[in-house]
């Protein structure tokens, strides 16, 4: 429990600190900075790219010792939020992101393999949903303090805040995790991709696609709501909190149902959550949207990558960044409608996305039942 809870402490500041504390943050920096919704789009791009780019360094296996690539991430992500506290220029702001989304991959793909293997090791795979709540754990940290701090300290001071919080995190996770993993997670697969494989691909693109639109800016049109008569920071609380049991939840019912069906619902949940402000703006069509986006978006990464794992686990390096070319796309198109049409039309956009995603999990479930997933 001492690994997992270092691991939860990582996966926090990776990812639910470094990566998405900007989306309850964005209405303060857009009233305070002046950014138009292009412009917020255009941010979140730069941290997905530097995403893409964490990615592609550990698939290439760029960093040799891990131990001392975590530390490094660690102060190198504290430094970009706290860049994010010390500027109003905006490319110091895109470069700050930029960096962040690369700490966030490496420590999130390094902190993952260190503990998935330790747990490997010792047979206790159901550990692996422990992990990941740290996403949701740090998402729901970085909202309270917002929630609780933001009508006392100016903007620029609440991301200082949450770069001291991280570097505290961050220093607790490591000194935690002391194991060395025995073997390594992934092993190279012999042989030719699967054609079925691409239905996964493709998939997997849409939802990075779909669901990093509610990512980025839910809060953001909820604090632009006159009918929305709570603070918006609760959404992304909600979103927390709904993420932390969720890997546990969706990997035990694809136990019991089969990954692929367990996916496409799950793809179809988030479907319905991602398009329910766009048909009623109330305060519960907000909340349970929130919820069911939260409870989705971890549970969908953990069974795409268990699925992809027992079919060819070299092609994880590829799917990884595909999801991140979606998401990338995603925030450009969704500020691009946002500035331009009702944001409803963003949303739908994203919903749209999500459920051809879960069409193509669909199809790939009935070709996994032929048997065509063997070469």
């Amino acid at each position: 429990m001492r690994e997992i809870f270092g691991g939860i402490c990582l996966l926090a500041v990776a990812m639910g600190i470094g990566r998405f504390s900007y989306t309850p943050l964005l209405p303060w920096m857009q009233a305070e900075l002046h950014l138009t919704n292009s412009m917020a789009g255009f941010i979140a791009l730069s941290n997905y790219v530097g995403y893409l780019v964490g990615s592609l360094l550990c698939t290439f296996k760029v960093f040799k010792n891990q131990r001392m690539t975590l530390i490094w991430m660690i102060v190198i992500s504290t430094l970009s939020l706290f860049i994010m506290g010390m500027t109003d220029r905006i490319w110091l702001i895109v470069f700050a992101r930029l960096v962040s989304g690369v700490t966030s991959a490496v420590l999130f793909i390094f902190t993952t393999q260190i503990i998935l293997t330790y747990i490997q090791t010792i047979q206790k795979h159901h550990f692996a949903g422990y992990l990941y709540s740290g996403v949701g754990v740090g998402i729901v940290g970085s909202s309270l303090l917002i929630l609780l701090f933001s009508p006392h300290l100016h903007m620029k001071t609440l991301w200082i805040l949450l770069a001291a919080t991280s570097l505290v995190i961050g220093i607790l996770g490591f000194y935690l995790i002391q194991v060395v993993p025995t073997m390594p997670l992934q092993k190279k697969t012999k042989g030719k991709t699967p054609p079925i494989l691409y239905l996964l691909y493709i998939a997997y693109f849409l939802e990075g696609l779909g669901y990093i639109i509610t990512g980025t800016f839910i809060v953001n049109v909820a604090q632009s709501l006159s009918t929305i008569d709570f603070d918006s920071a609760l959404i992304w609380i909600i979103v927390g909190t709904a993420a932390i049991p969720s890997c546990l939840l969706f990997v035990w019912l694809a136990e019991i149902f089969g990954y692929s069906r367990i996916l496409s619902f799950a793809l179809l949940l988030q479907a319905i959550g991602i398009v329910l402000p766009a048909i009623s703006i109330t305060n519960w069509s907000f909340i349970v949207s929130a919820f069911l986006f939260g409870f989705t978006f971890m549970g969908i990464t953990a069974l795409t990558n268990a699925i992809v794992k027992q079919i060819n686990v070299s092609a994880i390096g590829f799917l990884t960044a595909l999801y991140a070319l979606g998401q990338i796309i995603g925030p450009v198109v969704a500020g691009f409608l946002l500035d331009r049409t009702h944001f409803s039309v963003a949303f739908i956009v994203a919903s749209v996305a999500v459920l051809l995603a879960s069409l193509f999990v669909v199809v790939y479930s009935i070709m996994e039942r032929k048997g065509s997933v063997h070469v």
